[in-house]
Order: structure tokens, then sequence, then C-alpha cells
């Protein structure tokens, strides 16, 4: 059973359950108007505009304006991706097994305990894959030699036998980046030193047989040599970083000795650059000509290096396109959106682009960031699917299992937040339990959950608020169909199923329905819900299906007269004529169906005249300041703007029509709440 792509379905008013009249003291002029009350889908592909009223002040200048670059990503992926599925595998990162423990942390008695214990989280989160690194010269003889204890050796190649054996056991595969180890990291090891004593041949003689040691012992399924260029010269302490040319030399030199020794086609060898990378283009195209089997990209900032320059998605589409073009495999093997704001990359040298990113790794644990980094990494899906990736693997999975307060822990230096959140994740790990953004994720990268929104209906906020009308569509939801009795309350179970949300808090509540089919239920979602990471659970007859949301306070979204989510708006015009009387008309041909819903040619002269929207997503706004109205152009303030009388989930925007309006003929129009912008409708003026 699968959850299909949704287009947008029409509900007739008489089968909206009535709410109590007169909220306001506004009247609600429905007659005669058909509208689509359940026009926002449970979101995969546009995902909802995370909001920063909650971000403590100190951050809130770096939400804004990370917000602004991921929601114009959203803008790109949505405009040009057509919704197609891909074969991409998501995984995450394994961190109790990355070398970067070091020797003493590998060696350990109770490591691969903790790794085992890791994989049984990793197994809860549905990852289909996980990262490892085994880097240069964790697996390389000769360094054991040089550091006087040779037969930690075979202990090491041993323990990295064992944590594929149990990877494996899991049923998951395996991507494993091989490149070098931090020296300050794995601060028991003397790495400077050692990469000191080394030349470039004998540098790359060892890298190459660490690449093969892997390949050969450990078997994973992709093997990726390297995707920072940067990181790697400033670790061997160049004074600058490798060219294009000199890094892709280090690769190919790599890539022969590996197709010398037979590996041919498993595991699938790759490497790339990071999407910062200053002339990035030039390190894509002299990797082309390596021998990889795919280009890898690391990103970690949504943010441009420059004014007037690209962000940094919008370069990671650039260098994947012309691996892609070149005929390559693509992938993503770390990601995530590090908090930073413009003024603190712009003007860097790529050493300093990289240690500024590494410095704010540590705030990514505060909770409060799970509705941004949701919609970031639901963007981050939709590309791997918008390119047909081969996998994508978010970074920061601790933040899958536990994230820190902020209240409690914003005295605390990086290095201690760095240890409470691994001490969290233990304890999470140990206990089986997931983050909201744990379970978010999950759900999202379920292939059987999975479901997207038309890109029609919210190119900017997107997502649902609470109170919102919602629906969701999929393949024998119900076996039998059902519409609520009018009244409230709302049923929670309808033909025979239900559905639920757990929000960000980790409370379950119950939907109230409207309408269960085999293809549709329509729903609303709970005003009580908290904001931020949730899930829908639908409790369909083959078992229950989770399917990942993002609440925002406000999600606005405008009905259109032809339930396809652009068009000629559900709306009518009011006007108060000369004589006293007051006249209203919708504003379309009424009736229509899709596809034949025209606009009515407007007059605004006749006397002062008020246009009424409605939708949903909007009620929770705060000011009535906050909500304005885009007519042709014109910027307008709304005069109300809440829930309409009469109708649970149902929103109503008013305003008021400028004269100019008129001649104007058929404009765009969108309602934006607190900078959350709705869907374009129209309006004809004559």
């Amino acid at each position: 059973m699968t959850i299909i792509d949704a287009t947008v379905a029409e509900v007739p008013v008489n089968e909206l359950p009535a709410r109590p009249s007169g909220r306001d003291g506004v009247q609600s002029r429905m007659r005669h108007l058909c509208l689509c009350a359940v026009l926002i889908s449970l979101c995969a592909a546009n995902r909802a505009a995370a909001q920063c009223s909650s971000v403590p002040s100190v951050y809130s200048a770096t939400c804004t304006e990370m917000q602004g670059y991921i929601s114009a990503f959203n803008n790109t992926v949505s405009s040009q991706w057509n919704d197609t599925k891909g074969p991409t595998q998501f995984g995450t990162e394994l961190f109790f097994a990355n070398n970067n423990i070091g020797l003493a942390g590998i060696l350990a008695p109770n490591t691969l305990t903790k790794v085992q214990t890791e994989l049984d989280g990793m197994a809860k989160l549905g990852v289909q894959f996980v990262n490892v690194a085994v880097s240069f010269p964790i697996l390389y003889q000769p360094f054991y030699a040089y550091n006087n204890d040779p037969q930690d050796y075979a202990l090491v190649l041993s323990f990295y036998q064992n944590v594929m054996a149990a990877i494996r056991q899991r049923g998951m595969k395996v991507l494993i980046e091989s490149n070098l180890v931090f020296p300050n990291y794995a601060t028991d090891l003397p790495l400077a030193a050692y990469y000191a004593t080394l030349s470039t041949a004998q540098l790359n003689t060892g890298l190459a047989q660490v690449a093969q040691i892997v390949a050969q012992q450990l078997q994973p399924d992709w093997l990726n040599l390297g995707s920072e260029p940067d990181t790697y010269s400033e670790l061997i302490n160049l004074p600058a970083e490798y060219t294009p040319q000199e890094w892709a030399t280090r690769i190919s030199t790599i890539v022969t000795q590996l197709r010398s020794a037979g590996i041919n086609g498993k595991p699938l060898i790759g490497a790339g650059c990071g999407a910062w990378q200053q002339n990035g283009s030039d390190y894509v195209q002299a990797l082309m000509s390596t021998g990889i089997d795919y280009f890898d990209i690391h990103t970690f900032s949504v943010n441009p290096p420059g004014t007037g320059m690209a962000p940094f998605l919008d370069d990671a589409v650039t260098y994947l396109d012309i691996a892609i073009a070149a005929g390559k495999g693509t992938a993503i093997s770390e990601t995530w959106d590090h908090k930073l704001i413009d003024s603190q990359l712009q003007g860097r040298t790529e050493y300093g682009i990289i240690n500024v990113m590494a410095s704010a790794e540590a705030y990514n644990a505060y909770s409060f960031w799970a509705p941004q980094d949701a919609e970031y990494l639901g963007e981050i899906i939709d590309l791997a699917h918008w390119k047909q990736l081969l996998y994508v693997a978010p970074f920061e999975s601790e933040l899958f299992f536990a994230n820190l307060d902020y209240n409690l822990t914003s005295s605390l230096t990086t290095a201690q937040l760095n240890a409470q959140e691994i001490a969290a994740e233990s304890a999470a790990l140990n206990a089986g339990t997931l983050t909201p953004l744990g379970q978010w994720f999950a759900a999202a990268i379920n292939p059987a959950s999975a479901v997207t929104i038309s890109a029609a209906w919210n190119t900017g906020a997107g997502g649902l608020a609470p109170g919102s009308l919602v629906s969701i569509y999929g393949d024998k939801l119900a076996a039998t169909s059902a519409v609520a009795t009018p009244g409230l309350p709302l049923p929670t179970t309808l033909a025979g199923i239900g559905a639920s949300i757990t929000d960000a808090s980790g409370v379950q509540t119950p939907l109230p329905l409207f309408y269960a089919g085999s293809s549709q239920i329509n729903a609303e979602i709970p005003e009580s819900a908290s904001l931020g990471p949730a899930v829908i659970t639908i409790n369909t007859p083959t078992g229950p299906v989770g399917s990942p949301v993002v609440l925002n306070p406000v999600a606005p979204a405008v009905f259109v007269a032809n339930q396809g989510g652009t068009g000629v708006a559900a709306a009518m015009l009011v006007t108060n004529q000369s004589d006293g009387s007051q006249t209203v008309v919708d504003i379309f041909n009424s009736p229509c169906s899709a596809g034949s819903c025209v606009g009515i040619p407007l007059d605004v002269s006749a006397g002062e005249s008020a246009l009424e929207l409605f939708g949903t997503g909007i009620q929770n706004r705060g000011s009535l300041s906050d909500v304005t109205v885009t007519i042709g152009g014109q910027i307008l303030a709304a005069f109300y703007a809440g829930p309409a009388p009469g109708f649970t989930g149902l929103d109503q925007v008013n305003v008021l029509l400028p004269p100019s309006l008129a001649g104007s003929g058929t404009v765009n129009i969108t309602v934006s709440v607190a900078g959350a912008a709705s869907n374009v409708v129209t309006a004809t003026f004559q």
C-alpha cells in the first residue's frame, strides 16, 4: 500500500461540519460557493517554511536569514522536479564506528556493543544504509610500526570486520568514506607528526593501500575517496589547498590501483568536493576523467559565500548536473544545515569557510532548530529524487535520537555541548527512542509512506498549521467511504479507519475526520498540536502508514474554484452601492468544474468593494497587521483574517479593493501571513 501524489479534490461546503457562527461579528457568505476544503496534502516535496518566532533572540537573525535560502531552494526544486521518486538510498552516519574516535575508542572493550546498539537505533530509524569513516592511516600497517604498536593493526581490522558483520545482519548497505583521520579528534594518535613525514607519493601510496584493504576486506557497497579537498589539504598542513588538477591526480592514482587489483563494480568508487568549494565546477570537471563511478558532494551551509554569489545549495545542483552530464552517478554522503549567517562566510578562503562551518556544528544540537532541520532535510530528500542520487546521508545522526534544551545548556562550551549531546544520544539509544525529528525522518524516507504535495499549492509557506484542513491521498486507505454527520465534535473514526498525529512534544492526538474513502481522507489538524516536525499515522485496513509533516504557526493556502491549486480564487466580491444596498457575487462562473472555471470581470467602480477570500492555515496569525493581500502587485492590508464563521478549519480573509484595480484584467493574488506566502490565485477586473 502506497501513498501517492496529491491533487486537490472537491469537497462541498455542506460536507464541512459547522462551527458556531458569528465570531467577531463577521458574516459568512457561503451561498452558491463550492469550496475545496482540503487543499493541503501531507508534504514531502513542498516543505513548510519553518517559523523563527520560537528561536531564542540570539539566533533569530540566523534562523530568518537561513530560512530565506531554504525557502528559495524549495521553490527551485518544486518548480523543476516532476515529483517522480528515484532509487535513492537513505542513510546516516554510524558515529560510534567513526575512526576519529581514535585507537583508544576503537579498541575500548564496550565499543562494539555501543555500535550494535547504535545500529539497532538506525534500524528503528528505517535507514537503508550507514556511513562509516575508515580512513588513512587507521588500516595502514606502516603507521602502526611508526607508532610502535604493530599488534594493533590486526585488532583494528578485526573491529571493522565485526562492524561490517553487524551491519549486514541488520540488512543494511554500507558506505565507507576513506580519506584522512582528523588529528584534532583522534588526539591519542601522533597523526600530525606522522603526516609531516610523508611525501606526496608516499601519502598517495598509503591512501591507495587503505582504500584497497577497505574494498577487499570490508567490502562496502560504495567507497568514497574524499569529498573535501580543502579539508584534506588543511589536515596535512598545506599552505594552500589542492588545485582541481592536483585533487584529480590524487584520486586518479588511488582509482588506478583499485582497478589494477580487480576492484570493478563493487564497491562503486566515488569522490567529489564540497558545495562551498570555490571554483567547484573546475574540481568536478577534473574528477570526471579519474575513473570514478560517481561524484559525491558534501553540503553543510545554505548561505552564499559572498554578495551576489549563488547559495551553496544552488552550487550543489550545478555540480551534480556537471557529473550527470558526464554520465556519472551522483550522491551526497554528508549534509546538514549548519547554523550560519552570510557575514560569517563572506570574504573567506576555503580554509576559513570549513573552519567556520565546523565551529558552528555544536549548536545544531538545540531542539528549537528541529522545524528548520526538517524542512532542510525535506528539500535534500526532494533533491535526491529530482537528481536520482545513488544515496543521501544526513550528517548529524545523533539529532535523530537526542537533542538539547537551550535553556539548560546555553552556557556550555562547544566541547561541553558535544559531550552532552553524545551522552544524550547514548541514553536514547539504550532506551530505544527517537526525537520528533527522528520520527519525522523515518517517515520521510520510508518508500511505502512518503507523500508529496502539489507544488501549485504553496510555493512559499506550504505545510500545515494547527487547526488547518488536510487531505490525505493514497491507495486502499479505507475499505468503504463515509461522510461525518454534520455537527461537532467531529468523529475520530470513520469508515472503519482513523488517523492520528504525533507532534514535536511527543503527544499523539487523533485527527478529527469529516470524510474517509479508499483514496482520500479529509481531516483537521488538532488545534492543540505542538509546532515542529510531526508524523501523521493512518490506520489503514492493511496496517498503519506514517507520513511526515512540519507544523508551523501559520501555513496560508487560498482555495480556488477549480480545485487545482491555481486559477481563479473561490472568492466573493462584496460591494456597497450608492443607494445603501449591498451586493454579493461570486468572482467566477458558478457552477464550474476543474478546467472550466473562469474569472468573472469585476467592477470596482460601482462603490466601495471588498474581496472575501477563503482558505486554511491562517487563523493562528498574530496581529491583523501581519496579514497582507497582494493583488496585481499592490500590497493591501486585510481588515479581517481569521476563522470563517460556520465551518471548522475554514479561514476567511477580507480586503478592501482600491478603484485603481479597474481595467487591470486578470491579476495574481497571494495572501501573506507573517512573511509566509500562500499559493497564487487570480481574479479579473474590468
